[in-house]
């Protein structure tokens, strides 16, 4: 079966150059995409040369044969529609998390550093975010607290502005837990599944993926909007693979809050990944970060700070 994992979508949607350094991680990391195929060895397509040697068999999983992404055969499954472009764009999402009554209050698109002022007049003093309409891995974004002023920051986000075009403006809130959810889109309807937990550093930095949340009501939220939201993608024309983001934030006065969709990928995920594992291996995590003693570790550490393991 031949794979394209091709991890570098977004930089391609936004006419980004990615360094040589970043495209071997996410060839690396894009080895884990073999999981969401049929069992068996498989051919993988990705944007950069990888170490097999640090590609790890384990009982019930077996890594791909990578190749650089060039002139390849036909793709059986891709890790994201080339022509999903739109499909995958921020402010797609913004529109549809205000269709379906579930955005940020502030959250809005600026194309100027004049109407981000504008906006950020109405924020007052609070923290904010910009973020590029399409990235990946907190690449691409800029944080701030109140006005922005003169100085380097202005400086950046006006890069931003010329490099990228319009960026997403947000709240940028207090993250008490976060989750994701994943489901498909045929031409039959909209399916979803059990939602997961993402696990983070304190900055939001993706360090993995636990199966399953306790709450209910929680996990009942998240599927619900999930299915609005993907619905709402659907009546746009899109087929594939989805998931949603979404967290869970503290207010001032530390009461607790869920914000149900702060992210629409119109793609696979590393939350796919990690269910397929479970399916596969009867796991619950998928790591990034240093593995655990126990773990099945299914990418080898190194200098690169490169790993993956599972649990």
């Amino acid at each position: 079966m031949q794979l394209l994992g091709n991890l570098d979508c977004e930089a391609r949607w936004s006419g980004i150059a990615l360094p040589e350094a970043v495209r071997r991680r996410i060839s690396l990391y894009a080895s884990l995409f073999a999981a969401c195929a049929p069992e068996g060895v498989h051919d993988l397509w990705v944007p950069a040369p990888v170490d097999a040697a640090r590609l790890l068999a384990a009982p019930g999983w077996t890594p791909p044969r990578v190749r650089v992404s060039g002139a390849q055969p036909s793709i059986d499954l891709a890790w994201a529609d080339p022509a999903a472009k739109d499909a995958n764009d921020r402010s797609r999402t913004l529109a549809i998390g205000q269709a379906i009554g579930v955005a940020l209050p502030g959250a809005c698109v600026v194309d100027s550093l004049p109407a981000l002022d504008a906006q950020l007049a109405g924020l007052g003093d609070r923290a904010w975010v910009v973020k590029a309409r399409w990235t990946a891995a907190g690449r691409d974004r800029a944080r701030g607290t109140g006005a922005l002023g003169a100085g380097e920051l202005r400086t950046r986000i006006g890069r931003l502005l010329e490099r990228l075009g319009p960026l997403v403006l947000e709240p940028w809130l207090d993250r008490a837990a976060d989750f994701g959810v994943c489901g498909e889109i045929t031409a039959a309807g909209v399916t979803v599944a059990e939602p997961h937990h993402l696990r983070c550093d304190p900055r939001g930095g993706f360090l993995g993926i636990e199966l399953g949340v306790r709450d209910r009501a929680i996990a009942e939220a998240l599927q619900a909007t999930a299915r609005a939201a993907a619905t709402r993608l659907a009546d746009a024309g899109y087929r594939g693979p989805f998931a949603t983001d979404a967290f869970v934030y503290r207010d001032p006065t530390g009461r607790t809050h869920l914000h149900p969709l702060c992210e629409l990928n119109a793609r696979f995920t590393f939350g796919w990944i990690a269910r397929a594992l479970g399916d596969r291996l009867g796991v619950r995590r998928l790591g990034f970060d240093p593995p655990p003693h126990g773990a099945t570790v299914l990418i080898a550490p190194g200098d690169d700070r490169v790993t993956a393991w599972c649990a």
